[in-house]
């Protein structure tokens, strides 16, 4: 065989697991993204809020109740949301307390491509109105690794709070 030849297929070879890599790497940084959309009422002074309460979790279509505890995945979330609201000087308290705020959570999961996608939906409500004054959708394409996820979570969630009003 000629050495030319050779050399050729050679490089030929290198070249397509090359791309192939890249395919990969491509699929690989896919996962663990983060889209994060907030929307807020302007006319809402959200310097009258300092008290926060859980209303409920909705998980994939199904209404969860404020005081259930059950599910890990669920409750290390809400941790999550809370530590955000406590940055943000709020106080939690329990919903029979009258809180300012009111937060519900919306989980789903939906298949997009080759991939899994995450959403969770932070709603702030006035409780005394019971009108929705802030919302974060956060989704990430998920993988794997559940720590990875959580911590992808963590990211989105504060990434979503940079966005919440200052007070007036």
């Amino acid at each position: 065989m000629n050495i030319r030849l050779l050399i050729l297929w050679l490089a030929l070879g290198l070249l397509a697991a090359g791309g192939c890599s890249k395919v990969k790497a491509m699929y690989e940084d896919k996962r663990y993204e983060i889209k994060v959309h907030t929307d807020f009422d302007p006319s809402v002074d959200f310097s009258s809020f300092h008290t926060f309460a859980h209303s409920g979790m909705t998980d994939r279509g199904r209404q969860i109740a404020a005081t259930d505890n059950k599910s890990p995945l669920r409750m290390r979330v809400k941790e999550i949301v809370n530590k955000q609201l406590v940055a943000k000087e709020l106080r939690q308290v329990g919903l029979e307390d009258h809180p300012d705020l009111l937060v519900h959570l919306l989980f789903g999961v939906n298949d997009a491509d080759k991939f899994q996608e995450a959403t969770l939906v932070v709603n702030l409500a006035e409780s005394s109105k019971k009108r929705r004054v802030w919302q974060a959708v956060i989704t990430e394409t998920i993988g794997e690794s559940l720590e990875k996820n959580f911590e992808m979570v963590d990211k989105g969630v504060a990434k979503a709070f940079k966005d919440y009003p200052q007070a007036k």
